[in-house]
C-alpha cells in the first residue's frame, strides 16, 4: 500500500477535494526561543478561548451566543484581521452536485435511527431540559442558527484554517474538539462524534462548503429534540 504525505492546499485551488501545489506562507512567532506558525496559533488559541467561553457562559440565549462567538467572530477575524475572502473558509455553495444528494441521504438514513434513539432514558433527560417548554417552530429555528455557527467553526475555519497548512490531516484535527464539545451528551451521541466529526469533515473538504454538513446536522438535532418533545 503506498502511503502519500498530506498536502497543504490553497482553498481557490481546491476542487472537489483534489489539492494544489501552492506553497503555504505564514509569518514566523518566536515565543521564548521556539519559533510558531502564526496563523496557527491564532486560529487554535482564539478557537479554544471561543468554546470555553461558549461552555461556560450564556450572554442571550445559547443558540445565538454561540452564533456570535462562532461564526461572526471568526468571519470578523478572517475579513478585518486576515483580508481574506471568507469563501475560502466553506462560506459557499462549493460542488452542491455532490454534497446535496449526500446529505438528503443522510437525512433520510439519520431519521430512522434518530427516531429508535430518542427514545432511550438518557436521551430523553438530557433533551427534555434543551427544550424548555420551547414550541417545535422556535426548536427548529434555533437549532438552525445554532448548527449554521457550529458547522462553519469546526468545519470551514478551523478545517480550512488548519488545513492549509495541515492537508487532508486537518479533518482528524477539527474532530478533537468537536467531540470534546460532546462530553456531557449522552454517551452514546459522545462516542458518535468521533466517527461523526471526521465524516462532515470530509464532506466538507471534498465540497469544499460547510453547508452540507450544516444541513443534515440541523436536521438531526431538530429532529431529535421534535421527538422527544413528542414523547414529553
Amino acid at each position: 500500500m503506498a502511503v502519500q504525505a498530506s498536502k497543504p492546499i490553497d482553498p481557490d485551488a481546491a476542487a472537489g477535494g483534489e489539492t494544489s501545489t501552492a506553497t503555504y506562507r505564514s509569518k514566523t512567532w518566536r515565543i521564548w526561543g521556539v519559533d510558531f506558525d502564526a496563523r496557527i496559533v491564532q486560529i487554535v488559541t482564539l478557537a479554544t478561548v471561543i468554546l470555553i467561553l461558549a461552555f461556560n457562559n450564556r450572554f442571550v440565549e445559547a443558540a445565538y451566543d454561540r452564533f456570535v462567538l462562532e461564526f461572526i467572530i471568526p468571519v470578523g477575524v478572517i475579513v478585518l484581521a486576515w483580508r481574506e475572502n471568507p469563501r475560502r473558509y466553506g462560506l459557499t455553495l462549493g460542488d452542491w452536485r455532490r454534497g446535496l444528494p449526500i446529505a438528503i441521504v443522510g437525512i433520510a438514513v439519520m431519521a430512522v435511527v434518530i427516531w429508535f434513539v430518542s427514545r432511550q432514558p438518557d436521551f430523553r433527560q438530557y433533551y427534555t431540559e434543551s427544550i424548555a417548554g420551547r414550541p417545535a417552530w422556535r426548536l427548529i429555528v434555533d437549532t438552525a442558527v445554532d448548527l449554521f455557527a457550529w458547522e462553519f467553526f469546526f468545519r470551514g475555519w478551523l478545517l480550512w484554517g488548519l488545513g492549509r497548512k495541515y492537508g487532508t490531516d486537518a479533518i482528524w484535527l477539527q474532530m478533537i474538539p468537536f467531540a470534546l464539545m460532546h462530553v456531557w451528551k449522552p454517551e452514546i451521541e459522545q462516542l458518535s462524534t468521533v466517527l461523526g466529526g471526521v465524516f462532515f469533515g470530509i464532506l466538507a473538504w471534498r465540497t469544499k462548503s460547510f453547508l452540507y454538513g450544516w444541513l443534515l446536522h440541523w436536521f438531526m438535532v431538530a429532529w431529535v429534540l421534535v421527538v422527544v418533545a413528542s414523547y414529553g
